[in-house]
């Protein structure tokens, strides 16, 4: 049986999931549809409240980015056969549509591969580490004389959609409109007012979409904007995230030097990726 939560009881959910290391990904989906940042996701259990499967997926009817967050399905068990048969049922996933899976235990990996197949469904795998930064070790890396260093606005999601590897067109760049407009974002504009980079912060609360423009990269600007945008994101957290690729070695070192810890095997987190059905 699935059961699809209201917006009444997530509060409940987030407390359950509170104490939880691997479970930031879910509770930054949670606050997001709570403060109403991004609310297109559906909150599905396998019973309520006392719930063994969790499933976080995009609404296919409501959803106004459906296009874009299709590929964010957020899985969380402490019973994987659970997690299958919540999996299986097709009110809960559409298995002839595009779509993927996030998850940070190597068993909700097994339990969703397992369900691909009995689909036959292709897929690939990636794995990211989980990096955090906390106002301790946060190491900020000053502004350079002369550059200013301030938030995107609105009209620029146009510029940042172009430039985006996951752009989507009108989807995606509504979608950048919106986290520009609700959540923390910085841009930075060296002497001559030229815009030098950018970083945002994704619905679910991780630090994201870090871009250097080509002429300004090898210079420590990725550095100045993503310490920055930690800091205003550590005024009202205890702690920030970024996922980084695990072959991305260079952006790995980057966060390194800010402060961001990652423990391994730990942190490893693993993203499943299926085309849609033919």
């Amino acid at each position: 049986m699935a059961v699809f939560l209201g917006k009444q009881q997530l509060p409940r959910l987030l407390s359950t999931l509170q104490n939880i290391r691997k479970a930031n990904h879910i509770r930054g989906e949670i606050i997001s549809k709570l403060q109403s940042v991004i609310t297109d996701y559906d909150f599905i259990v396998d019973r309520w409240p006392d719930y063994r499967a969790l499933v976080v997926r995009v609404n296919p009817a409501t959803a106004k980015y459906r296009n874009h967050l299709i590929s964010e399905t957020v899985v969380h068990a402490t019973d994987c056969e659970a997690l299958e048969t919540l999996l299986q049922l097709p009110e809960v996933i559409d298995w002839s549509a595009r779509i993927g899976f996030v998850g940070k235990y190597p068993d909700e990996m097994s339990s969703v591969l397992s369900v691909m197949q009995k689909h036959h469904r292709p897929y690939h795998l990636d794995k990211f580490f989980d990096m955090k930064v906390t106002e301790k070790t946060l190491k900020f890396w000053p502004i350079p004389n002369g550059f200013k260093i301030g938030s995107l606005i609105p009209e620029q999601a146009n510029l940042v959609n172009s430039i985006w590897s996951y752009n989507e067109g009108t989807h995606s760049e509504l979608y950048i409109k919106e986290l520009i407009r609700k959540l923390p974002s910085c841009c930075l504009y060296n002497r001559r007012g030229s815009l030098v980079g950018y970083g945002l912060t994704n619905h679910y609360g991780y630090l994201g979409v870090l871009h250097i423009l080509e002429a300004h990269r090898g210079k420590g600007y990725a550095k100045m904007l993503t310490s920055y945008l930690a800091g205003l994101r550590l005024q009202k957290m205890e702690e920030v995230h970024v996922y980084v690729h695990e072959t991305n070695k260079a952006s790995i070192a980057l966060n390194k030097q800010i402060g961001f810890e990652t423990n391994l095997p730990e942190d490893t987190c693993w993203w499943i990726n299926t085309p849609a059905s033919e």
